[in-house]
């Protein structure tokens, strides 16, 4: 038995991590479920902890697990980042990118990807700016910023911008491992009418679920509203409420490692969408050109883990 952790155990890995099934992880990777699942076991005994909980339906992660999922992925984002940067001559490249975001977006989304595009590109220099997104709309029809970074799906008017749109982010229903939700495959608005409701006010998250609620003719049990993703996964986890959220913000544990359950909604609700804005009538910098596709690339790469940027 080998000693030494590879590529391809972390390959394997995340890809189970984020597929939840050792046979569509085994399709992904184009090896056999025999090959991941010996993998996976190989890592485990290495490691010396468990990363999985095996269930009938599937797997997932132990807290363990999530932690070394973080890991595992900077791991091989490093390496993707150094080929690219000596592939493409990312050096040449230099200036100011002013560089818009709004609240939600900075706090649990940007930092990674931000921080690898300054060190593949490290003579460009961001300038970040937090706004709501109204007002980074605004800024950029100025010419106060070059780029958004937004939830695109909350845009109402786009006359004079470029929107393109980067990620899609299902919503779902996050409940304690021990609610009764937990044991439904997929939960009605009806049903999550009957349980307190712990609403998500933090940017535009409140009005883009009660417009989902008034499509259907419901209204939610409102318990609690609060500005805190924390503070959402703490109630939660705790068994005292549920929320519809976009799985973007989602991660399995509250900051006490309490487990936390996301269950699909039976109604058909619209996803989040997250890409990023520019002005139609000015061609974008060299800089801004390299974010733009830095972006596409990072988020095509990962685009079928909600979480995983």
């Amino acid at each position: 038995m080998t000693s030494q952790v590879t590529l391809r155990h972390l390959r394997y890995f995340i890809a189970t991590a984020e597929c939840g099934k050792i046979q569509v992880a085994a399709e992904r990777v184009y090896m056999s479920p025999s090959a991941v699942a010996n993998a996976i076991k190989n890592l485990e005994d290495i490691l010396g902890v468990k990363l999985f909980e095996r269930h009938r339906t599937g797997v997932h992660l132990t807290y363990d697990g999530h932690r070394f999922l973080d890991d595992a992925r900077s791991i091989l984002r490093l390496l993707n980042d150094s080929i690219f940067e000596f592939q493409n001559k990312t050096t040449h490249v230099e200036g100011e990118l002013v560089l818009g975001a709004s609240v939600a977006v900075i706090g649990y989304f940007l930092s990674v990807p931000l921080s690898q595009f300054e060190r593949i590109y490290p003579n460009v220099k961001v300038r970040l700016v937090e706004n709501a997104r109204s007002d980074l709309e605004r800024q950029l029809r100025g010419g106060e910023i070059d780029i958004a970074f937004i939830i695109t799906s909350n845009i109402s008017i786009s006359e004079g911008l470029e929107v393109h749109t980067l990620f899609r982010s299902e919503r779902t229903v996050w409940c304690a491992e021990g609610h009764r939700f937990s044991s439904i495959p997929k939960v009605s608005l009806e049903e999550i009418e009957k349980e307190r409701y712990i609403m998500l006010s933090l940017d535009e998250a409140e009005i883009n679920i009660t417009q989902i609620w008034r499509r259907y003719g419901r209204k939610p049990n409102v318990w609690l509203k609060t500005q805190s993703v924390e503070a959402v996964r703490s109630f939660i986890a705790r068994e005292q409420g549920v929320t519809i959220l976009s799985n973007l913000l989602y991660r399995p544990w509250s900051l006490d490692g309490t487990r936390i359950i996301s269950k699909p909604i039976a109604e058909t609700v619209p996803t989040m969408n997250l890409g990023i804005v520019w002005r139609r009538d000015r061609v974008p910098t060299p800089q801004s050109h390299c974010f733009i596709e830095f972006m596409k690339r990072t988020l095509n790469e990962n685009a079928e883990s909600p979480g995983a940027v």
